[in-house]
């Protein structure tokens, strides 16, 4: 027989037995006749169950079928109470840590920031409609960014994050529909420029006397002949406070390694005796480790060769500094360089000189893979040492320098 209780908060409960078991469960009511005539189905319903005129699934939930006359079996799901100021820290403390890239966390980092800003850090995830989105895009499309207002490219991969945080949330069962995402409108995106020489964005700046933010925006797609490469190289060589940034930066130039990726190189990935180096992956695969094998040049060689006869004991290529004041410091044994670090020093060494518009270390990763592609390296051959996975990846490389495709249009057209 079912009974009924009231709480000192005035909500009914109904209690019952059923199976030697004792179970209670909210009506979530406070009105005394809706709770006394759910009692009565109880009761009616326990005794067609008993006599065989109602069957109860194995694994149903008992006050969920009974409560429904048998329409019901499973246990109600759990309502989303998960906010978005904390979404992201969910999301940290439940993968391993060493399941992505430590510069990919802490991109990730700030798209959630911008979310929790614009959404509202107490906004229930649950509440988060595609209204909501097309606010976020519209909002952030008017914000400042680095040169202008915030990309479109930007608000995309903002958007992306906040995508895989959603789809997170729903592995977890934390919820339950799909990210509301369709029918949102972006702004227009601008296509890539394709990489230009130092010489032709300095010509370009100087011709059309560009504004700064203008010539910015043209160094970012700047890389290196190999002769500029010869000259920064050597700057670098000539003005270095620390005897591993030169070469750290050789090996980026001669082959294309990422920062991340020369920061988490081991002594033992190297090959010199086979004149390879292998590169440890984060962004080929989600769900495993890869690596790639890439060779080792003449020069690399010897430069390395002669960085590992001084350099301390220890597993890491390029190991990290431990400071005793502000001159003196010493290697650790066991941490490698910080991608972070590596680019306050790198940009220290160039601060002042020709080359401080840059693009930091990636302009290394650029300029390797279009010298390859303007000396007629098979393509196959760059994909494989870079990693290039899409057409997308390549096109902004698969180019000449400027000078040659001058050469190449005259001999089509010449007298």
């Amino acid at each position: 027989m079912a009974s009924i209780q009231q709480d000192p908060s005035g909500t009914f409960h109904i209690c019952f037995r059923f199976a030697n078991q004792r179970f209670k469960r909210s009506l979530q009511t406070m009105d005394r006749r809706k709770a006394d005539a759910a009692a009565v189905r109880i009761s009616e319903n326990i005794r067609l169950v008993r006599e065989g005129r109602m069957e109860m699934p194995v694994d149903a939930d008992v006050p969920t079928f009974l409560l429904s006359d048998g329409k019901l079996g499973e246990k109600p799901k759990a309502i989303c109470n998960l906010a978005m100021g904390i979404l992201f820290e969910s999301y940290t403390a439940s993968i391993p840590d060493d399941a992505l890239e430590q510069t990919s966390l802490k991109t990730a980092r700030i798209h959630a920031k911008h979310l929790a800003r614009i959404l509202g850090a107490g906004k229930l995830l649950r509440s988060v409609t595609t209204s909501d989105l097309q606010i976020y895009v519209t909002t952030r499309s008017k914000e400042p960014g680095h040169r202008g207002t915030v990309s479109a490219a930007t608000i995309r991969k903002e958007i992306a994050t906040f995508s895989a945080l959603w789809n997170w949330a729903v592995s977890q069962g934390l919820i339950s529909r799909p990210f509301p995402r369709k029918g949102l409108i972006f702004p227009k995106r601008s296509e890539k420029p394709p990489f230009q020489t130092v010489k032709r964005i300095e010509r370009h700046i100087a011709t059309h006397k560009m504004k700064k933010d203008q010539a910015d925006a043209m160094w970012d797609a700047a890389y290196l002949d190999t002769a500029e490469l010869k000259e920064i190289l050597q700057h670098i060589k000539s003005n270095a406070r620390y005897d591993f940034i030169y070469p750290m930066a050789l090996m980026a130039a001669h082959t294309g390694a990422r920062r991340s990726e020369l920061c988490r190189c081991q002594v033992s990935d190297l090959d010199l005796a086979g004149a390879t180096v292998t590169l440890n992956e984060r962004k080929r695969s989600k769900s495993m480790r890869t690596t790639r094998v890439v060779p080792v040049s003449d020069q690399l060689s010897s430069e390395l060769k002669t960085w590992l006869a001084k350099k301390p004991e220890g597993p890491f290529l390029f190991p990290d500094l431990e400071w005793e004041d502000e001159i003196d410091f010493s290697y650790s044994s066991d941490q490698h360089l910080t991608p972070d670090k590596a680019t306050h020093h790198l940009e220290i060494v160039r601060g002042g000189s020709r080359w401080e518009k840059l693009r930091g270390w990636h302009v290394f990763r650029h300029s390797f893979i279009s010298n390859c592609a303007t000396q007629g390296v098979d393509q196959r051959f760059i994909d494989a040492w870079v990693g290039h996975q899409t057409d997308e990846q390549r096109r902004r490389y698969r180019h000449l320098f400027p000078d040659s495709q001058k050469q190449a249009i005259d001999s089509v057209f010449s007298s």
